[in-house]
């Protein structure tokens, strides 16, 4: 383990092994969760821009973005 946030609003647990492969949990407001996994062997490379328009909104500009509107029966808790 490398580090712990025990926060009740926005609790994180990090991990790391010695070679440097990775792995972070964190929840944000609202209950919105963020994983993060970090490999040392891969490299950053560039992504290239989409070349088909988004589906929905683009959010270009807009800051802070509107949380998610999307439920579903399976992800999302009926109760906090």
């Amino acid at each position: 383990m490398k580090a712990v946030n025990d926060s009740v609003e926005l609790p994180a647990i990090y991990a790391q092994t010695k070679d440097g492969f990775g792995v972070s949990l964190r929840f944000g407001g609202k209950g919105q969760a963020f994983f993060q996994v970090d490999s040392p062997c891969v490299d950053k490379s560039d992504v290239a821009e989409s070349t088909t328009p988004p589906n929905g909104p683009a959010y270009e500009g807009v800051y802070p973005l509107p949380r998610p509107n999307v439920r579903s029966p399976f992800w999302s808790a009926g109760a906090p």
